[in-house]
């Protein structure tokens, strides 16, 4: 018989409230409802509150997001490029213009709760050092590398904004034009 794994089925079931809501929508309730797990095991496996839930859910995705950068294998930085984007832009489409990135929108609406952007800042700055390896490995100096990792990230961040904003993945072709251009 297989036993429910609850505490993680509320964390993936926060990622993604985060990314479509924000920390405003992503409540006990709203979690709950959309996991279908027992209200009672909230505060038994987050005895932290929201903010906890939501710390966790940060550092899973940055752990999952981090460990596929580690796994970018590219031969120029232009493929390391192309490789980053197409997975946001895939991550869009998937959502059908309704998430953007959830570590974004834990930053943004962190509001006071210095945890939180903490959080959110130590994933962003895994993901940056992730990707600077991946151009390093793809035969970018290490100055360079790190440039372009803060070029990236930066860059699809607000592309997924502005996909969203707009519900066209447009602005991709456009970033990885211009993108490939930096980096050579």
């Amino acid at each position: 018989m297989n036993r429910r794994n609850v505490r993680q089925e509320m964390v993936s079931g926060a990622i993604s409230l985060l990314a479509e809501k924000g920390v405003q929508g992503t409540s006990f309730a709203v979690v709950t409802e959309a996991t279908q797990t027992p209200r009672g095991s909230i505060y038994h496996h987050f005895p932290g509150g929201k903010n906890e839930l939501i710390e966790e859910a940060v550092a899973s995705l940055g752990s999952v997001v981090t460990f596929l950068i580690d796994a970018v294998d590219a031969s120029s930085p232009s493929q390391v490029v192309e490789q980053f984007l197409e997975n946001w832009r895939a991550l869009l489409l998937a959502s059908n213009f309704s998430s953007n990135c959830a570590i974004a929108n834990v930053s943004l609406g962190a509001g006071d709760e210095d945890t939180l952007k903490s959080s959110a800042n130590a994933v962003f700055k895994n993901w940056q050092n992730a990707l600077a390896r991946a151009f390093e490995r793809s035969g970018a100096k290490r100055k360079d590398a790190v440039d372009f990792a803060a070029v990236c990230l930066a860059s699809v961040e607000g592309a997924m904004i502005l996909g969203r904003a707009s519900g066209s993945d447009e602005v991709f072709n456009a970033l990885s034009r211009q993108l490939k251009k930096i980096v050579g």
